[in-house]
């Protein structure tokens, strides 16, 4: 396989990785709409979809991966060890320009896909913390004694019984 050829299975490579990073955040925001509207089947329908679209982007990585090495290979470059800091961009301005800038323009839409990844990801991670955090301080208020904590007349802690409670997910 000559250059040119390895290169652009480098890019359908990387076309093919933004393209299930498309579909990855798009699923990431059916599951922050499914969390904030509080619907559990929908949530756990896009959970499922996240897993599988998570295991799709793991072989499409790995497939990039492969094209890189095979472009390094073709090159004359030596294989990129673990940790080695040579770039993407140092192996392809080693290519003719056509290539290098179409290269360089799908790395970065790949580098931008992956920071809005990262960035639904991040949002309903916080929006569950928060959540959380504030049904959990509202429990506690209205149930001391269920998180172990209840203070007597004189402001001693007494032991609490262990009854259970039942809450509505609506709460």
């Amino acid at each position: 396989m000559s250059t040119l050829e390895t290169a652009a299975s480098l890019a359908a490579a990387i076309e093919g990785e933004i393209a299930g990073f498309d579909a990855y955040v798009e699923a990431q925001k059916a599951f922050s709409a499914a969390l904030r509207g509080r619907d559990w089947p929908a949530l756990q329908e896009t959970t499922n979809l996240l897993e599988s679209l998570a295991a799709h982007l793991g072989e499409v990585e790995a497939a990039r991966a492969e094209a890189e090495a095979a472009l390094r290979a073709a090159l004359g470059l030596q294989p990129r060890s673990e940790g080695e800091m040579e770039g993407f961009y140092r192996l392809i301005s080693l290519l003719p320009e056509p290539e290098r800038s179409a290269l360089a323009d799908l790395y970065r839409r790949l580098k931008i896909c992956v920071m809005r990844a990262k960035f639904e990801n991040r949002a309903a991670g916080d929006y569950a913390t928060a959540q959380r955090a504030l049904l959990g301080s509202v429990l506690e208020e209205l149930f001391p004694e269920k998180k172990g904590r209840i203070y007597g007349r004189a402001g001693k802690t007494i032991q609490a019984g262990h009854d259970a409670i039942l809450l509505d997910a609506a709460l």
